[in-house]
């Protein structure tokens, strides 16, 4: 299917491969950013990490400790960040292909712990050959009514009218958190898509069901890009049985697995979404670990979740 990566399949290596991540809008963002970062090195020391940032400055001011453990540390340009003289975070995410670093770029959201090595998530990323892979949380055709279960941000018949999809389309739907982007044409025209429809032809707000921290969700406009390029972003999903806990993020909103159940299945502990969304239990967990991994160097862990969360873009209405 990926036949002009088929050359990925004979293995990679760290020197190709690293995560990427962006902090924007409030200083928080860089503290969410560096705790993400000290874990993945925590327990991934040989793992690079590229942090894009709206302000160095104000980074240096907020959160200089991240340079010690970053790769590349580099500045977002204006245009990618604001938008009618507000920050807007789909913007953001639409113009993320332009500053990939890496061949192989595993991109997360920085409202996130690493809780295990993640050598082996980045090996088996690279060796599907995919272009493009995400957190598949479900997929929907036209025929299955206008109400998409997996995706809250709109309806199925507005959707299909505006961007004029078939009856055998098929329209996924990601929680773009985790992004494992690797640099081919075909890659580079799926961003070229999501931003064109963002930019130049995005659904009224007045159609959308659900707004994004009061903007525009970046993960519809992925959604329909990946429809229209006939990508299938699936990665480590049971095809059968999508469901918000596949994938190597755990997400909940309610108590489910336990502490060593989520570090057996998953790489990452999310604290996705508003203020209360994930569980204390889940929070104090986070803070806990960071806690035990910054002792073991000689540091106290500063920048608690919980008192991070309340800062999020997701709790602007």
């Amino acid at each position: 299917m990926y036949s002009e990566n088929e050359k990925i399949k004979q293995g990679t290596t760290l020197e190709n491969s690293g995560v990427v991540l962006f902090a924007f809008g409030r200083p928080q963002y860089y503290q969410m950013a560096y705790n993400l970062i000290f874990s993945i090195k925590a327990y991934s020391p040989n793992v690079k990490i590229a942090l894009f940032v709206d302000s160095i400055a104000l980074l240096r001011r907020y959160c200089p400790e991240v340079y010690e453990y970053t790769y590349i540390v580099n500045e977002l340009l204006t245009e990618d960040v604001i938008r009618a003289k507000r920050i807007d975070p789909a913007l953001v995410k639409v113009s993320v292909y332009n500053y990939l670093p890496f061949e192989h770029n595993l991109y997360l959201d920085v409202d996130a712990v690493c809780i295990k090595d993640i050598e082996p998530l980045l090996n088996d990323l690279a060796g599907t050959g995919a272009p493009y892979l995400s957190h598949k949380v479900g997929e929907h055709k036209i025929e299955q009514g206008r109400e998409i279960p997996s995706m809250q941000w709109a309806y199925a018949d507005d959707i299909w009218r505006q961007y004029e999809l078939t009856q055998d389309d098929i329209l996924p739907a990601i929680n773009s958190s985790f992004q494992y982007i690797n640099i081919c044409q075909q890659s580079q025209t799926l961003y070229e898509t999501f931003k064109d429809l963002y930019i130049n032809n995005p659904l009224p707000l007045n159609k959308l069901r659900m707004k994004w921290g009061g903007c525009q969700p970046d993960e519809l406009y992925m959604n329909i890009a990946l429809c229209l390029n006939k990508i299938d972003p699936a990665y480590n999903n049971d095809i059968d049985k999508l469901k918000a806990e596949n994938g190597c993020i755990h997400f909940a909103s309610k108590i489910g697995y336990s502490f060593n159940e989520i570090i057996e299945k998953y790489y990452f502990q999310s604290y996705y979404g508003q203020t209360r969304f994930t569980p204390k239990y889940y929070i104090d967990w986070l803070d806990r670990i960071l806690q035990v991994e910054f002792s073991k160097v000689g540091r106290k862990h500063i920048f608690r979740i919980s008192n991070l969360i309340p800062y999020k873009h997701a709790n602007n209405g």
